[in-house]
């Protein structure tokens, strides 16, 4: 079937806002390095171990020390340091929202300042990922990762002892989260702690609405067209906590909202286990077997299934997201390292760890260490459509305020109503804005 890419146009949109000059350059050209630069990303654990094999290879090869950097509170840290003065030389940025504020801010160096020709640096990535660094015709980066967001985790082995397939509907789904339920286990873990985690419940709701409402929709939704107190945003969320709630979550809401994304993956697959399946994206699988439990064995203890469908006549999108890596100098070492993050070299180093998937061409299957990961690329190249996970582009705050929205509802559904409309007012301003 022919792939049909779908970018919201909120994202189109942002691509569109006109920019002046770039932070840090004054006219005269790319500087002289001094040897060192620093990298700041939102990354811990095994996605920073895997980070900084890249950037080792990259100083083994040129010389140029790194130093590593990271935050979670990615936003709110960038903002501080640009204004103190004190920027990171290169970021690894989460969300194209944020490249296209950063841009339009004047904070970011445009590869053409940099002295790179953008047509090279992403000429092994698609549109659909280099449009992600690109705004009002400028590129500002290229995409360093990828992933896939329509991923749920399952442990085969419990399967084959329950007698379960895996469920392509979303009806399939409920009764095996019921089966398990009668059987004395508990379906589900989440982990959703506070503001850093909160956006473990976005890509649920995303991940429901694009199968609920459609593409189309979606895209309104996220661009500011659709309300979101509009109808189909509740059908969804009423679809949402037909699984998220105290039945079916281990420890309940309360445990949900007061464990982290990490610590909701270890409830299903540590060695001490109180849950049977997970959902999140395709880099689970690197922290679980990096962080969780090395012992897990892909295929028996672990691995993933597609999202189910809901309604047949919206197909089965995929939502992901992609992380730009953008400069914030501008001098010759700066350069050098986005040209080589842009390289497949840096991709095949990178996916060697099992930490993620990259969406370079230059890497192939051959070049990842299990079918995890080889099985998500596959699943990002090979989808029907693609959805930008919708809450990374809503503009300023807006995105972790939804995810506090969808905290509140699931403690108290009953409430959704008056959630959403105070919601929608403080979502109307912000797009106005």
């Amino acid at each position: 079937m022919k792939r049909r890419w779908l970018v919201p146009a909120v994202f189109l949109s942002a691509l569109a806002l006109g920019l002046g000059a770039c932070g840090g350059d004054d006219g005269g050209g790319t500087a002289k390095g001094d040897g060192s630069i620093t990298v700041f990303s939102l990354w811990g654990g095994s996605e920073q171990e895997a980070f900084q094999k890249v950037l080792d290879q990259f100083t083994e090869d040129t010389g140029i020390e790194t130093k590593y950097e990271s935050a979670r509170d990615f936003l709110p840290v960038i903002r501080t340091r640009l204004a103190a003065d004190n920027p990171p030389e290169v970021a690894v940025i989460p969300r194209p929202g944020v490249v296209a504020e950063l841009a339009r801010d004047e904070s970011l160096i445009p590869l053409e300042d940099l002295g790179l020709d953008p047509e090279e640096i992403n000429g092994n990535y698609s549109d659909t990922w280099s449009s992600l660094a690109t705004v009002d015709d400028k590129v500002y980066g290229v995409v360093a990762k990828a992933n896939s967001k329509s991923v749920m985790w399952y442990k085969p082995n419990s399967f084959e002892e329950n007698g379960f397939e895996i469920p392509t509907t979303w009806d399939q789904l409920l009764d095996i989260t019921k089966q398990y339920k009668a059987k004395g286990k508990t379906p589900w873990a989440v982990g959703a702690q506070g503001r850093d985690n909160s956006w473990t419940l976005t890509d649920w709701f995303e991940n429901i609405y694009a199968r609920t409402a459609g593409g189309e929709k979606y895209t309104q939704l996220f661009n500011g067209d659709l309300a979101f107190n509009d109808p189909t945003v509740k059908a969804a969320l009423t679809e949402m906590v037909k699984i998220i709630n105290d039945d079916y979550v281990a420890g309940g809401i309360d445990t949900a909202l007061g464990i982290g994304f990490v610590d909701g993956i270890g409830r299903v697959f540590s060695k001490n286990p109180v849950a049977e399946m997970y959902m999140e994206g395709g880099f689970v699988g690197g922290i679980a077997l990096g962080d969780v439990n090395p012992d897990l064995k892909v295929g028996e203890t672990i691995d993933f299934f597609q999202w189910p469908t809901i309604d047949e006549a919206n197909g089965n999108p995929l939502v992901g997201g992609g992380d730009v890596a953008a400069a914030f100098v501008n001098n010759e070492d700066v350069a050098k390292l986005i040209e080589y993050l842009s390289t497949p070299e840096a991709g095949k180093v990178w996916v060697s760890t099992g930490a993620i998937a990259s969406p370079n061409e230059g890497v192939s299957a051959e070049d990842y260490p299990n079918e995890l990961v080889a099985k998500e690329a596959d699943q990002l190249k090979t989808a029907e459509s693609f959805l930008f996970d919708g809450s990374d582009l809503l503009p300023g705050t807006l995105g972790q305020d939804f995810g506090t929205l969808l905290q509140n509802i699931i403690k108290s559904p009953d409430n959704m109503d008056s959630l959403l409309d105070d919601y929608q007012a403080e979502a109307e301003g912000a797009f106005a804005a």
